[in-house]
Parts: structure tokens; C-alpha cells; sequence
């Protein structure tokens, strides 16, 4: 209970530090939320002159869009510090997590509480909902209490892209275009349905590096799209297995960095 004191403390005073210049804080909170609505707008925009993408129409596609944006929320809030974590390896800040009585992750993670992933939640619960409502998804007992399970199995699956591409910063030291490639560049992929793709590209987004799993799987199982299961009808409800299995593997990449870590001495 102690330590869970100490981390919400960290926290706190990471959100107080952020929003000490509350007028930068705003200004980036209104980037994110037209940045999120462009992406949105295109969609709807390619959507009005061809009214579905490979047999997914607007409302689809807003719910595939939802999933995504609300779990890259809880990712954003929790795990937003591991975007620049090679710099804290650079500077040495990354040594005072060692000494102390604490796990280095935990406070590495809460040293930069991001407040301002309150636009992805918003965004996301709009998508998810006009999406859902658009779309006709016909919600059941089943689908109700599979909903949590997709979105902490997409937080998981997001986070351990974060957390696997930070650890190689332990050998390599600077990782930023790997971030960029991997955290950022990645999720442009699942905007779309991932049928829409070559089968040598699903396979790879299904089985090599599995980020279909955060919402075109899941979205198959609500939106009953019983015609277009890539591999297996069993993958539209893999994504909590997924998420697990890849966060345990990240942690371990991470434990094993840390064995590896030698000091840059800055």
C-alpha cells in the first residue's frame, strides 16, 4: 500500500509539473484533438466518394477507429515516458531509478504522467459510440462484458510495443527512430480494415508483429462479420490472450536489458 502511495505521488506531481504552464498544456491538448479529427475526416472523406472500404462502411470503420484511439488513451496515460526514454538513459536520470527501493519501471512510467490523453479517450468513446450506433452492432450480455477485456488487450498490446522498443535502448542507446517507426508510424496500418492488405501483410500484422489484434479482430466479433476471417474465426476473440502473452514477453526483453545497462556516465 506504501508503494502504491509513492507512485500516486509521482504521478501527481507529474501532472502538477505539466500543467504548470496551463496555456501549453491547453494548445497540445487541442493538436491531439485535430490531429485525431483529420485522420477521422479522411476517413470519412475516402468513405463519401467510395461508401465502404473493401466491404466496411463509415460506421465501421468509425468503431474500428474508436478502438484504436481508446486504448492508445490508457497506453498514452500510463506509458507516454517510455517515448523518450532513451534520452533519460543519455542524461543519467534513468541511474536514479536503480538505487532506489522501487521497481525502475514503475517509476519511470509515473515520472510522466500524461494528462492530456483525455482527448483520446473522448474521441475514442465518440467513435466507439456513433460508430457502434451507425454501424447497427445488435449488443448482447456477451459482447457487454467482452468490451473491457478488448480494450485492457489492446492497452497491452500497444504498451508492449512501447516498453520492448525502449528496452533495445538498453544495448543501443538511442532508439527514436524505432519509436517513430514502431509506436507511431505502425498504427497507420490499422486505421483501415486489415483485409484490405496483401496476405503476406496480414500475416505479418496477425502473427509477426500482431497490432491487428487491437481493433480488426475484436471489430469482426462485435460488427459479426462472419465472411472475412483471415486465418482462423478463432482470432476475433484473441486479442486478452494476445495482449497478456506479449506484455509478459516485453517485461522479460526489459529485465534483460536492465542486466545488460551499463551507465553512459553523463
Amino acid at each position: 500500500m506504501e508503494t502504491l502511495k509513492i507512485y500516486a505521488t509521482l504521478a501527481l506531481l507529474s501532472v502538477r509539473a505539466r500543467m504548470e504552464y496551463k496555456a501549453s498544456f491547453l494548445l497540445f491538448l487541442v493538436a491531439i484533438l485535430f490531429f485525431y479529427l483529420a485522420q477521422l475526416g479522411l476517413l470519412i472523406v475516402v468513405l463519401a466518394r467510395f461508401k465502404e472500404i473493401h466491404g466496411w462502411t463509415t460506421g465501421e470503420i468509425a468503431f474500428l477507429f474508436g478502438l484504436l484511439t481508446f486504448s492508445q488513451g490508457f497506453t498514452t496515460l500510463f506509458f507516454n515516458a517510455l517515448v523518450n526514454f532513451d534520452q533519460m538513459l543519455i542524461q543519467g536520470e534513468f541511474d536514479r531509478t536503480l538505487v532506489r527501493p522501487l521497481s525502475p519501471l514503475g517509476q519511470v512510467v509515473f515520472s510522466r504522467f500524461e494528462a492530456s490523453t483525455v482527448a483520446h479517450f473522448f474521441l475514442g468513446a465518440v467513435a466507439l459510440y456513433y460508430g457502434a450506433k451507425y454501424s447497427g452492432i445488435e449488443w448482447s450480455l456477451k459482447k457487454d462484458f467482452f468490451l473491457p477485456f478488448v480494450i485492457v488487450g489492446g492497452v497491452m498490446i500497444q504498451s508492449a510495443m512501447r516498453l520492448s522498443v525502449s528496452a533495445v535502448a538498453f544495448w543501443t542507446l538511442r532508439n527514436s527512430s524505432l519509436v517513430h517507426i514502431v509506436v507511431f508510424s505502425s498504427k497507420e496500418f490499422i486505421l483501415y480494415p486489415v483485409s484490405i492488405y496483401s496476405h503476406g501483410v496480414q500475416f505479418f500484422l496477425t502473427f509477426l508483429f500482431p497490432i491487428a489484434f487491437v481493433n480488426f479482430y475484436p471489430a469482426q466479433y462485435f460488427l459479426d462479420k462472419t465472411g472475412e476471417n483471415l486465418f482462423h474465426p478463432a482470432l476475433q476473440m484473441a486479442t486478452p490472450l494476445v495482449g497478456a502473452l506479449l506484455f509478459a514477453l516485453s517485461l522479460y526483453v526489459w529485465k534483460r536489458g536492465i542486466d545488460h545497462y551499463q551507465s553512459s556516465g553523463s
